[in-house]
């Protein structure tokens, strides 16, 4: 398994909140190692509230408001982030409110996806003294291991599905494309692009009718700073609106959110979960 580094001893952490659980289990996370000081930016129409109960002060900024949250981090005497929880995809496009720095920043990217919008955020930081970590920094114990996770075993002909999903979703990762394909009997149902995983699967599942294989995996050289692979209860309710029959992710990169009520009710589902061990792009 890769090494994570180790969360700094003593140091004051702030936790940079998107949408979703990940944010919230984050800082329980947090809490449970003893962090001695807790600081949120909390994205406006995006972080759940209850975060709120889970910081030592929270601040809500809209995307785009670098200047502020970088204000905000120092005034705080923040030194280390944690990024973790997405951005609504349309909001790049209607909820952003970029303040100069951030107009500066966009100006200066030839390409615009989340991970060079979220690298260029981080060499913000950085140059206020202000360092990204892992975002799975706190949560070793929710990445996936390899093998069959739940009760359910893949067949032979799932397992081929998945071998030919894990081809195209490292080649769609590598050029920013998406992250997850769904195949069913070697062919190629559906790609991930700018809708996100949950809407690419229930498309995988429509044109499929069913039956599917859904594959997701995290780019070569992933930043895991930031957007690292998640499954989640949320993952689970497209996975049965597909029909899936096929979860395989990535071992020791993707995060199972809620761990026992996903397995729980895959298995009920009677969708095998396969965490795939895929080796380092420069081995043999």
């Amino acid at each position: 398994m890769p090494e994570l580094p180790e969360l700094p001893a003593n140091a004051r952490i702030g936790v940079i909140a998107g949408r979703g659980d990940l944010p919230l289990l984050v800082c329980r996370e947090a809490r449970h190692a003893n962090v001695p000081y807790l600081g949120v930016l909390a994205m406006q129409n995006d972080t759940r509230p209850e975060i709120e109960s889970l910081a030592d002060h929270v601040d809500w900024v809209y995307p785009g408001q670098l200047s502020k949250a970088i204000r905000c981090l120092k005034r705080q005497d923040i030194r280390h982030v944690i990024c973790v929880g997405q951005i609504k995809p349309g909001r790049l496009f209607t909820g952003i409110r970029p303040d100069l720095r951030a107009l500066l920043l966009l100006s200066r990217l030839r390409e615009r996806n989340a991970q060079t919008l979220f690298t260029a955020v981080a060499d913000e930081l950085e140059r206020h003294d202000i360092h990204v970590l892992p975002s799975t920094v706190l949560m070793r114990n929710h990445l996936a291991t390899p093998g069959v996770l739940g009760r359910v075993r893949p067949s032979r002909s799932q397992r081929l599905d998945i071998e030919l999903g894990l081809r195209v979703a490292r080649e769609t990762s590598r050029l920013n494309i998406g992250q997850t394909v769904v195949i069913k009997h070697g062919t190629v149902l559906a790609v991930e692009a700018f809708e996100g995983t949950d809407k690419a699967i229930r498309r995988g599942g429509e044109l499929g009718h069913g039956g599917v294989t859904v594959v997701k995996v995290a780019m070569d050289f992933h930043d895991m700073r930031f957007d690292v692979p998640c499954i989640g209860m949320g993952t689970v309710e497209s996975l049965l609106a597909a029909q899936a029959k096929v979860l395989a992710v990535q071992a020791h990169k993707t995060l199972l959110l809620d761990r026992e009520a996903v397995l729980d009710a895959c298995n009920r589902a009677r969708i095998a979960v396969v965490g795939i061990e895929i080796p380092p792009p420069d081995a043999a």
